[in-house]
């Protein structure tokens, strides 16, 4: 199960600017090990067993960079990181404003907490991290396969004025509340089938930005071909997943030939792996 997802965010604006304000009394003893897990999330957690450990806030300077809402995350995420912190609690989000600032901005709290795997709805796909049965979030009542995982790859857009560039940048995720594993006797097998849907999307992903860069040369080829390619990779990425699961459920014993098969497209792919690229910008 998979879906295809665009963001078309033009953003001209100031790069993004964080204010962390850690808390009195906050130990970093009291912290657990860094891992690749970070949670920003904008409904409220359940955070009794946390800890509380500062507040941030995003503004920015001037008018040229980049403040989407992709971007501006981002760059919260590091700096809530570098005082131990590993979810947001995002408790205020002004949209941009064409004309009293075009830049996304979040306030909220940083916390340190034991799981934060317990508040992820996506995951960034990275190959350091490999599903676990605890990320498939959705309901199994009704559901006629063992297992489902629902991924998919989409793009956001920013525009750096000063530089007359564009920013293209495509990312991969696994959606935890739409996938869903039940309990069986060959739970590490079929995890390892889900996962590879996962790698399969990501593959796809790169096939995309690869296409992108052969097709894409300005900000008017973008608009005049990404839904095009988006539609025709995203359906050439549907008949791959099922041909994966056709020849699974036929065969057990082919998994292999596709853990294999997968791995090395990826490789092949590798030069793409970061899913980013500039093309020049002009206003019409």
């Amino acid at each position: 199960m998979m879906a295809l997802w665009f963001v078309i965010s033009l953003t001209s604006c100031g790069t993004p600017r964080i204010v962390v304000k850690e808390t009195a009394g906050h130990l970093s003893n009291q912290l657990p090990e860094p891992n690749l897990v970070f949670v920003i999330t904008k409904e409220d957690p359940n955070l009794n067993d946390s800890l509380l450990i500062g507040t941030i806030a995003t503004k920015h300077n001037g008018f040229s960079g980049d403040c989407n809402l992709r971007q501006v995350k981002r760059a919260a995420q590091k700096e809530a990181k570098e005082i131990g912190g590993n979810l947001i609690f995002i408790t205020r989000h002004k949209l941009p404003n064409a004309i009293l600032n075009p830049c996304h901005r979040i306030r909220g709290n940083i916390y340190s907490v034991p799981n934060p795997e317990a508040f992820e709805k996506e995951i960034l796909w990275n190959t350091n991290r490999k599903l676990k049965v605890r990320d498939f979030k959705g309901s199994t009542k009704d559901k006629p396969f063992v297992a489902a995982t629902n991924a998919y790859f989409g793009y956001t857009t920013s525009v750096k004025s000063e530089e007359n560039t564009i920013i293209i940048e495509v990312d991969t995720y696994f959606d935890c509340e739409l996938s869903y594993f039940k309990n069986n006797k060959s739970q590490s097998l079929v995890l390892n089938h889900e996962q590879l849907h996962f790698d399969i999307t990501e593959l796809y992903a790169r096939k995309f930005i690869q296409r992108l860069h052969l097709e894409v040369k300005s900000f008017k080829d973008l608009i005049k071909n990404v839904e095009r390619i988006g539609n025709e990779v995203n359906k050439e990425l549907q008949l791959k997943q099922e041909a994966y699961d056709t020849a699974i459920y036929s065969d057990l014993s082919q998994q292999s030939y596709w853990d294999e098969w997968t791995e090395t497209a990826l490789e092949e792919l590798a030069m793409y792996n970061n899913k980013t690229i500039s093309r020049p910008y002009k206003k019409e």
